[in-house]
């Protein structure tokens, strides 16, 4: 049954397709992360939203994870999930000096932030969390990019075209773009997921420097991102 069958709220198709479609992938082998490790990382941050009284569990869970994360990891998906605003670099560092590498961590924020977009959006339409799908077979790709750097942010990523080089200029569509856009290019794959997602919840990335750019029916650019800052507001958002 498609996500959104019983929303009682018209959806439009692009944002059901790619909600379904990047839900649905989350079983599958990513860059760091196996498909049973990545949907341990999904059912541990629904399991914070429950117990943090933001979700309400679905009859139909779905797949139930066979493997139990290591702690450090658990500690950072928690907080991810229900307090992103205690996110800082010295909480970077201790998940660093607990075991996770930069780039799984990179990744379990990639998973993690996707994750509460699919489900927030889901409660707020008044259906029901869609069943955990179940783990693809395969092994990461464990691909780390040679062209990232150490920059300014707490992890390294790529940097902007021209030095970026070929990966910047597909990144970022061929323009500079800062950090908040850049802060997962250490796992490209993630960043392009995040990107094919705010095409359409957002606007498209290419798009963020026109000021009077129209994308979504109804409300003007000025009135999307008084929502956007609005909501940013009330999350603690320090961006």
């Amino acid at each position: 049954m498609p996500m959104f069958a019983n929303s009682e709220y018209p959806i439009r198709d692009d944002l059901a397709g790619i909600h379904e479609a990047q839900f649905n992938g989350l079983g599958a082998p990513g860059t760091w992360g196996t498909g049973a490790q990545r949907l341990a990382i999904a059912a541990e941050a629904r399991q914070a939203g429950y117990d943090a009284g933001v979700l309400e569990a679905p009859i139909e869970a779905g797949h139930a994870p066979e493997i139990t994360l290591p702690d450090i990891a658990r500690k950072v998906v928690r907080r991810l999930a229900t307090e992103p605003k205690d996110v800082d670099q010295a909480s970077y560092n201790e998940a660093l000096a607990g075991g996770l590498s930069d780039s799984e961590y990179v990744e379990i924020v990639g998973v993690v932030s996707r994750m509460v977009d699919f489900d927030v959006f889901a409660r707020g339409m008044g259906v029901p969390l869609a069943p955990l799908p179940e783990p693809e077979p395969g092994e990461p790709s464990r691909e780390r990019p040679p062209e990232a750097v150490q920059e300014l942010a707490w992890v390294p990523t790529i940097p902007n075209p021209p030095e970026g080089g070929a990966i910047a200029d597909e990144l970022y569509e061929g323009a500079p773009k800062p950090y908040i856009v850049r802060g997962m290019s250490l796992v490209p794959d993630e960043l392009r997921k995040h990107v094919a997602l705010e095409h359409i919840q957002y606007l498209p990335i290419g798009k963020i420097m026109i000021p009077d750019y129209k994308h979504h029916e109804g409300l003007s650019r000025s009135q999307a991102e008084i929502v956007a800052a609005r909501v940013s507001a009330l999350n603690e958002c320090f961006f």
